[in-house]
């Protein structure tokens, strides 16, 4: 028969923080998702402003204006392109270059408007930096943090407490 040496914890982990749903940190351990990790890991933890990426919303509004332009000053031949019939009304390719332009043009202007900045807990470890929880919401990331922190500093506390208890009881 196989034996195995099993740790007990005599007392369950204290609970600092909780979303109720992905997030929970207790005095020893991050748990996000099905990702666990242990706080006396953990090197350092802080919160992280994660950029938007604007360059799509840039390049759709650069060449809807470009479009635009093109289109209002004739600059395109009219033998590029058949002209486009709509019911009765016929227009040519300067036109629909115009109003492809102003319609690309507000399609940029409206993805730059969406995107926003998000915020992030990143954690370092032996590992290397990992963002654990990402979210638009900072107030929820500085909770998280706080809660890690204040995690941290409990490890720590604990583990030199036990240190020194363990030197000075050996050196009497």
């Amino acid at each position: 028969m196989v034996r195995k040496n099993v740790e007990v914890n005599s007392a369950p982990d204290k609970v600092l923080y909780t979303d109720g749903r992905e997030v929970t940190v207790t005095d020893s351990t991050l748990q996000v998702k099905n990702n666990a990790y242990k706080l006396n890991g953990v090197t350092r933890c802080g919160m992280q402003v994660l950029a938007p990426r604007r360059a799509p919303g840039i390049i759709l509004l650069i060449a809807g204006l470009a479009l635009l332009t093109a289109g209002m000053l004739q600059a395109l031949p009219s033998g590029i392109v058949n002209n486009l019939e709509i019911g009765a009304r016929t227009f040519g390719v300067n036109t629909v270059a115009a109003w492809a332009g102003v319609a690309l043009s507000l399609l940029g202007i409206l993805v730059l408007g969406i995107v926003r900045e998000r915020y992030a807990v990143r954690i370092a470890t032996a590992e290397g930096e990992k963002d654990a929880v990402v979210s638009e919401h900072k107030e929820y990331i500085h909770q998280i943090v706080d809660a890690i922190n204040q995690a941290i500093s409990y490890v720590r506390t604990s583990t030199a407490s036990k240190y020194f208890s363990a030197r000075t009881s050996t050196a009497r």
